[in-house]
């Protein structure tokens, strides 16, 4: 299977500040076999992350998209609405569970407002921005990612416990 990584961050999309995330997901989502095509890092712009994520799913090149940052309550945080914007099907467990998974070891966790989708045949998840977090959350719903792309690109018949 194959993944992007869309860091979504002005600095880092500058060149202004290193990509600590990227490195994390592409080495987790190695020992699950899937092989990262991309990263392209992103302004924190709602248009631009809502346009960069349709051309890559849209573009059929991965099975898996997954964003880094932006899914906070900063007024420049838009990643959660571009995603659902052009998601055909909103999948809101993943970002609950996640949530709740964090909420263990911060309360914070609670106003992170992180989703994931699927549009045409490609799952898209909100990651949060801190790499020691990213490692925690991909630990928990890895499984179900590995599984809900098998789903989407028709190996599994349907969802089941």
């Amino acid at each position: 299977m194959k993944a992007a990584i869309i860091p979504v961050d002005t600095l880092i999309y500058k060149k202004l500040k290193d990509d600590a995330g990227s490195p994390v997901v592409k080495r987790m989502l190695g020992q699950v076999s899937y092989k990262t095509e991309m990263i392209q890092p992103v302004p924190n712009d709602r248009e631009v992350i809502r346009q960069v994520l349709a051309r890559i799913a849209d573009s059929g090149i991965v099975d898996l998209i997954l964003t880094i940052g932006g899914i906070g309550c900063r007024e420049e945080d838009w990643t959660p609405e571009a995603t659902k914007a052009i998601c055909d099907k909103e999948i809101p467990g993943i970002g609950e569970s996640m949530r709740l998974y964090m909420t263990r070891t911060r309360k914070r966790a609670m106003v992170t407002r992180g989703t994931a989708g699927i549009r045409k045949q490609t799952l898209i998840v909100n990651l949060p921005g801190s790499p020691k977090v990213i490692k925690e959350c991909l630990e928990y719903i890895m499984p179900e990612l590995v599984y809900t792309t098998e789903v989407v690109l028709g190996e599994h018949d349907d969802v089941k416990e």
